[in-house]
């Protein structure tokens, strides 16, 4: 089912048959080092995969697939640890097929995503971090309207030093703001 429209992608939700490019994404050392920060996670076989992803699946991150119009999977979209009493959910994205980085499919999907959580669901603001060195991906997040609310000095650990990890947010008024002069 589609749950999001961007400009250049649709975000829909998560099939079966998705896992393998899950696992694709996962395996690739470039993709998994900048989504997370490490470069050595391996699963082996589609099985060991679909047994680590469904150990998860009780967790509370609802994720969801970024494809282009034309339907090829690209990527994906997530929230986590959606907090009803101070209305804040954690926003995660990757974009797994490396020939669509840079050209503004993810800065696509996180507005369309953004839009939808706030249509959705009773929140007020939504946060997400990474590292210092990812440069392109804090470029995005401030084209989307995230702001940078703190610094972890020397939060991760990641190639053999130490690394910052940059907090971001938007609130649901300075979406708002962005929705009436954008028309997003």
């Amino acid at each position: 089912m589609l749950i999001a429209k961007g400009d250049l992608v649709n975000i829909r939700e998560l099939r079966w048959g998705d896992l393998k490019y899950l696992q694709k994404w996962s395996n690739d050392p470039e993709v998994a080092f900048w989504a997370r920060g490490v470069k050595d996670v391996s699963y082996t076989s589609a099985g060991e995969f679909r047994r680590w992803y469904y150990s998860r699946s009780n967790s509370s991150i609802k994720r969801f697939i970024v494809e282009t119009k034309d339907k090829k999977p690209i990527g994906s979209i997530s929230y986590r640890d959606y907090d009803p009493v101070n209305k804040v959910v954690v926003l995660g994205i990757h974009i797994g097929e490396k020939e669509y980085w840079g050209k503004g499919f993810g800065t696509d999907a996180i507005k369309a995503f953004v839009k939808y959580l706030f249509a959705t669901l009773d929140i007020n603001r939504i946060e997400l971090d990474t590292f210092d060195d990812n440069i392109r991906a804090i470029k995005a997040y401030q084209k989307c309207g995230f702001k940078i609310e703190g610094v972890l000095r020397e939060a991760r650990f990641i190639d053999g030093k130490f690394h910052d990890v940059i907090i971001m947010g938007m609130i649901r008024k300075d979406f708002e703001k962005i929705a009436n002069r954008t028309q997003i």
